[in-house]
Protein backbone atom coordinates (compact mmCIF):
# COMPACT_ATOMS: atom_id res chain seq x y z
CA UNK A 1 0.00 0.00 0.00
CA UNK A 2 1.44 3.20 -0.99
CA UNK A 3 1.40 6.06 1.48
CA UNK A 4 0.92 9.55 -0.08
CA UNK A 5 3.24 12.72 0.32
CA UNK A 6 0.68 14.73 2.53
CA UNK A 7 0.27 11.08 4.93
CA UNK A 8 4.23 10.70 5.27
CA UNK A 9 4.38 14.79 6.36
CA UNK A 10 1.94 14.13 8.92
CA UNK A 11 3.47 11.18 10.62
CA UNK A 12 6.67 12.93 10.34
CA UNK A 13 5.38 16.04 12.33
CA UNK A 14 3.61 14.14 14.87
CA UNK A 15 6.62 12.09 15.56
CA UNK A 16 8.56 15.38 15.76
CA UNK A 17 6.14 16.27 18.31
CA UNK A 18 6.27 13.52 19.96
CA UNK A 19 9.67 13.35 20.70
CA UNK A 20 10.06 17.18 21.91
CA UNK A 21 7.17 16.15 24.82
CA UNK A 22 9.75 13.64 25.68
CA UNK A 23 12.55 15.21 25.88
CA UNK A 24 10.88 18.03 27.51
CA UNK A 25 9.68 15.71 30.64
CA UNK A 26 13.49 13.99 30.58
CA UNK A 27 14.84 17.45 30.97
CA UNK A 28 12.15 18.39 34.00
CA UNK A 29 12.90 15.04 35.75
CA UNK A 30 16.75 15.70 35.46
CA UNK A 31 15.84 19.04 37.21
CA UNK A 32 13.78 17.13 39.78
CA UNK A 33 16.27 14.71 40.74
CA UNK A 34 19.12 17.02 41.17
CA UNK A 35 17.40 18.60 44.04
CA UNK A 36 16.07 15.43 45.25
CA UNK A 37 12.23 16.39 45.51
CA UNK A 38 9.04 15.47 43.79
CA UNK A 39 7.13 18.13 42.07
CA UNK A 40 4.04 19.86 43.21
CA UNK A 41 3.46 23.56 42.16
CA UNK A 42 2.67 26.39 43.86
CA UNK A 43 2.41 24.88 47.20
CA UNK A 44 1.76 27.11 50.74
CA UNK A 45 5.02 28.01 52.10
CA UNK A 46 3.52 25.62 55.23
CA UNK A 47 3.46 22.53 52.86
CA UNK A 48 6.12 21.23 51.44
CA UNK A 49 7.93 18.50 48.70
CA UNK A 50 8.11 14.76 49.68
CA UNK A 51 11.85 13.69 48.81
CA UNK A 52 12.07 11.15 46.14
CA UNK A 53 13.61 7.64 47.04
CA UNK A 54 16.13 8.30 45.14
CA UNK A 55 17.10 11.39 47.54
CA UNK A 56 16.38 9.11 50.53
CA UNK A 57 18.71 6.25 49.21
CA UNK A 58 21.35 9.09 48.44
CA UNK A 59 21.46 10.27 51.72
CA UNK A 60 21.48 6.89 53.27
CA UNK A 61 24.95 6.06 51.61
CA UNK A 62 26.08 9.37 52.81
CA UNK A 63 25.66 8.25 56.83
CA UNK A 64 26.90 4.80 55.92
CA UNK A 65 30.44 6.38 54.16
CA UNK A 66 30.57 9.01 57.28
CA UNK A 67 29.60 6.89 59.39
CA UNK A 68 26.94 9.18 61.29
CA UNK A 69 24.05 11.03 60.77
CA UNK A 70 25.29 14.28 62.09
CA UNK A 71 28.72 14.31 59.88
CA UNK A 72 26.65 13.52 56.67
CA UNK A 73 24.20 16.31 57.10
CA UNK A 74 27.23 18.71 58.41
CA UNK A 75 29.31 17.37 54.61
CA UNK A 76 26.50 17.77 52.45
CA UNK A 77 25.37 21.23 53.53
CA UNK A 78 28.23 22.62 53.84
CA UNK A 79 29.61 21.53 49.64
CA UNK A 80 25.81 22.28 48.99
CA UNK A 81 24.06 25.37 51.04
CA UNK A 82 21.49 26.01 48.64
CA UNK A 83 20.13 22.87 48.95
CA UNK A 84 19.92 23.25 52.59
CA UNK A 85 15.63 22.31 52.28
CA UNK A 86 16.03 19.50 50.44
CA UNK A 87 18.83 17.70 52.15
CA UNK A 88 17.24 18.12 55.65
CA UNK A 89 13.65 16.80 54.34
CA UNK A 90 15.64 13.58 52.75
CA UNK A 91 17.29 12.99 55.99
CA UNK A 92 14.28 13.24 58.33
CA UNK A 93 12.80 10.75 55.41
CA UNK A 94 15.25 8.65 56.73
CA UNK A 95 15.83 8.56 60.01
CA UNK A 96 12.79 10.60 61.59
CA UNK A 97 13.84 9.06 64.72
CA UNK A 98 16.89 10.69 64.80
CA UNK A 99 15.35 14.40 64.33
CA UNK A 100 16.91 16.31 67.11
CA UNK A 101 21.03 14.97 65.83
CA UNK A 102 19.49 16.40 61.88
CA UNK A 103 18.00 19.59 63.12
CA UNK A 104 21.02 20.67 65.25
CA UNK A 105 23.54 19.76 62.84
CA UNK A 106 21.84 21.45 60.06
CA UNK A 107 20.88 24.37 62.02
CA UNK A 108 24.71 24.46 63.23
CA UNK A 109 25.98 24.18 59.11
CA UNK A 110 23.86 26.39 57.64
CA UNK A 111 22.29 29.00 60.55
CA UNK A 112 21.07 31.26 57.67
CA UNK A 113 18.80 28.50 56.52
CA UNK A 114 16.88 28.05 60.27
CA UNK A 115 13.54 29.16 58.93
CA UNK A 116 13.59 26.16 56.32
CA UNK A 117 15.02 23.80 58.81
CA UNK A 118 11.97 24.54 61.15
CA UNK A 119 9.58 24.80 57.94
CA UNK A 120 10.34 21.18 56.95
CA UNK A 121 10.60 19.63 60.63
CA UNK A 122 7.45 21.09 61.73
CA UNK A 123 5.73 19.92 58.50
CA UNK A 124 7.30 16.19 59.33
CA UNK A 125 5.60 16.61 62.62
CA UNK A 126 8.97 14.79 63.57
CA UNK A 127 8.12 16.87 67.39
CA UNK A 128 6.44 19.08 68.85
CA UNK A 129 6.86 22.93 67.74
CA UNK A 130 8.24 23.48 71.02
CA UNK A 131 10.75 20.94 71.29
CA UNK A 132 12.25 21.61 67.39
CA UNK A 133 12.73 25.43 68.48
CA UNK A 134 14.19 24.62 71.49
CA UNK A 135 17.03 22.37 69.48
CA UNK A 136 17.25 24.71 67.14
CA UNK A 137 18.00 28.05 69.12
CA UNK A 138 20.15 25.69 71.53
CA UNK A 139 22.18 24.72 68.32
CA UNK A 140 22.66 28.34 67.07
CA UNK A 141 22.18 30.93 69.85
CA UNK A 142 22.48 33.55 67.99
CA UNK A 143 19.81 32.87 65.63
CA UNK A 144 17.47 32.37 68.11
CA UNK A 145 15.56 35.12 67.72
CA UNK A 146 14.67 34.23 63.50
CA UNK A 147 14.14 30.31 65.27
CA UNK A 148 11.68 31.75 67.56
CA UNK A 149 9.55 33.44 64.79
CA UNK A 150 9.57 30.65 62.32
CA UNK A 151 8.26 28.16 64.68
CA UNK A 152 5.56 30.57 65.75
CA UNK A 153 4.80 30.94 61.83
CA UNK A 154 4.50 27.51 61.58
CA UNK A 155 2.41 26.91 64.78
CA UNK A 156 0.78 29.60 65.17
CA UNK A 157 -1.59 27.35 67.65
CA UNK A 158 1.19 27.07 70.00
CA UNK A 159 2.55 30.82 69.96
CA UNK A 160 3.09 31.37 73.68
CA UNK A 161 4.05 28.04 74.28
CA UNK A 162 6.73 28.48 71.40
CA UNK A 163 8.35 31.48 73.23
CA UNK A 164 8.25 29.99 76.33
CA UNK A 165 10.36 27.16 75.13
CA UNK A 166 12.56 29.36 73.48
CA UNK A 167 13.50 31.60 76.45
CA UNK A 168 14.09 29.18 78.24
CA UNK A 169 17.04 27.28 76.12
CA UNK A 170 18.14 30.90 75.49
CA UNK A 171 17.67 33.44 78.78
CA UNK A 172 20.32 35.94 76.92
CA UNK A 173 18.30 36.29 73.83
CA UNK A 174 15.23 36.63 75.56
CA UNK A 175 14.92 40.31 74.35
CA UNK A 176 15.82 39.87 70.68
CA UNK A 177 13.29 37.02 70.51
CA UNK A 178 10.89 39.50 72.35
CA UNK A 179 11.49 42.04 70.21
CA UNK A 180 11.52 40.01 66.96
CA UNK A 181 8.24 38.61 67.34
CA UNK A 182 6.98 42.65 68.56
CA UNK A 183 7.88 43.39 65.43
CA UNK A 184 6.49 41.25 63.67
CA UNK A 185 3.06 40.62 65.59
CA UNK A 186 2.44 44.23 66.98
CA UNK A 187 -0.94 43.13 68.03
CA UNK A 188 -0.08 40.26 70.16
CA UNK A 189 2.76 43.07 72.26
CA UNK A 190 1.41 42.96 75.50
CA UNK A 191 1.37 38.76 75.22
CA UNK A 192 4.47 38.70 74.35
CA UNK A 193 6.00 40.82 76.87
CA UNK A 194 3.65 39.11 79.57
CA UNK A 195 4.87 35.23 78.44
CA UNK A 196 8.50 36.48 78.19
CA UNK A 197 9.30 38.36 81.79
CA UNK A 198 6.98 35.49 83.45
CA UNK A 199 9.01 32.78 82.00
CA UNK A 200 12.54 35.08 82.57
CA UNK A 201 11.92 37.60 84.87
CA UNK A 202 15.79 38.05 85.71
CA UNK A 203 16.44 39.54 82.33
CA UNK A 204 12.86 41.11 82.42
CA UNK A 205 13.93 44.72 82.22
CA UNK A 206 16.02 44.30 79.34
CA UNK A 207 13.20 42.76 77.41
CA UNK A 208 11.20 45.65 77.96
CA UNK A 209 14.03 47.97 76.92
CA UNK A 210 14.22 46.24 73.99
CA UNK A 211 10.13 46.25 73.16
CA UNK A 212 10.07 49.82 74.37
CA UNK A 213 12.51 50.68 71.35
CA UNK A 214 10.17 49.28 69.32
CA UNK A 215 6.77 51.43 70.04
CA UNK A 216 9.02 54.38 71.20
CA UNK A 217 7.20 56.90 68.94
CA UNK A 218 3.78 55.44 70.70
CA UNK A 219 3.20 56.93 74.32
CA UNK A 220 0.28 55.16 75.43
CA UNK A 221 1.97 51.11 74.43
CA UNK A 222 4.54 53.08 76.06
CA UNK A 223 2.98 53.66 79.30
CA UNK A 224 1.14 50.30 78.94
CA UNK A 225 4.37 48.39 78.63
CA UNK A 226 6.04 49.71 81.75
CA UNK A 227 2.56 49.33 83.66
CA UNK A 228 2.00 45.77 82.66
CA UNK A 229 6.40 44.96 83.61
CA UNK A 230 5.92 46.59 87.04
CA UNK A 231 2.95 43.91 87.74
CA UNK A 232 4.86 41.05 86.65
CA UNK A 233 8.08 42.21 87.84
CA UNK A 234 7.08 43.47 91.53
CA UNK A 235 9.35 40.88 93.78
CA UNK A 236 12.37 41.44 91.88
CA UNK A 237 14.03 44.98 93.01
CA UNK A 238 16.60 45.15 90.52
CA UNK A 239 14.27 45.48 88.39
CA UNK A 240 11.27 47.60 89.82
CA UNK A 241 14.04 49.89 90.66
CA UNK A 242 14.66 50.22 86.63
CA UNK A 243 11.20 50.14 85.89
CA UNK A 244 9.99 52.77 88.41
CA UNK A 245 13.12 55.07 87.20
CA UNK A 246 11.81 54.58 83.61
CA UNK A 247 8.00 55.57 84.72
CA UNK A 248 9.21 58.63 85.87
CA UNK A 249 11.23 59.75 82.89
CA UNK A 250 7.80 58.84 81.11
CA UNK A 251 5.50 60.83 83.23
CA UNK A 252 3.15 58.16 84.34
CA UNK A 253 1.81 58.67 87.19
CA UNK A 254 3.18 57.32 90.27
CA UNK A 255 -0.69 56.17 91.30
CA UNK A 256 -0.70 53.93 88.45
CA UNK A 257 2.42 52.37 89.05
CA UNK A 258 1.70 51.98 92.62
CA UNK A 259 -1.53 49.73 92.06
CA UNK A 260 0.64 47.87 89.24
CA UNK A 261 3.07 47.14 91.87
CA UNK A 262 0.47 46.13 94.73
CA UNK A 263 -1.53 43.74 92.09
CA UNK A 264 2.04 41.91 91.63
CA UNK A 265 2.38 40.90 95.13
CA UNK A 266 4.59 44.06 96.62
CA UNK A 267 3.78 45.66 99.74
CA UNK A 268 2.39 49.11 99.97
CA UNK A 269 5.70 50.04 102.08
CA UNK A 270 8.12 48.64 99.46
CA UNK A 271 5.84 50.28 96.70
CA UNK A 272 6.24 53.49 98.82
CA UNK A 273 9.95 53.21 99.30
CA UNK A 274 10.67 52.71 95.32
CA UNK A 275 8.19 55.66 94.20
CA UNK A 276 9.96 58.07 96.62
CA UNK A 277 13.16 57.28 95.75
CA UNK A 278 12.29 58.19 91.89
CA UNK A 279 9.02 60.60 92.08
CA UNK A 280 10.51 62.50 95.12
CA UNK A 281 13.70 63.02 94.63
CA UNK A 282 12.99 65.98 92.13
CA UNK A 283 10.22 67.48 94.19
Amino acid sequence: MEIGAENVDDMITRRVLFMKRALLCCIASIGLSSVGMTATAFQPENEIDLPSIQSVNFFKRQVAASQSVENAVKTLLARFPEKTAGFVGAALKAYPERYEAIISASVSAQPTYVEDIIRIATAYDVAAPTEIVKIAVSAEPSYAEIATSAACKYSPDQFNEIIKSAVKSEPDSADQIAQKLVTAYPNKTMEILITTVAEVPFVGKYILDALLAVVQEDEDKSEELIIMTVEQLANHPDAMDRLVHLARQHDIDQEKIRQSAMRGGLTDEKTSLVLKKHYQADD
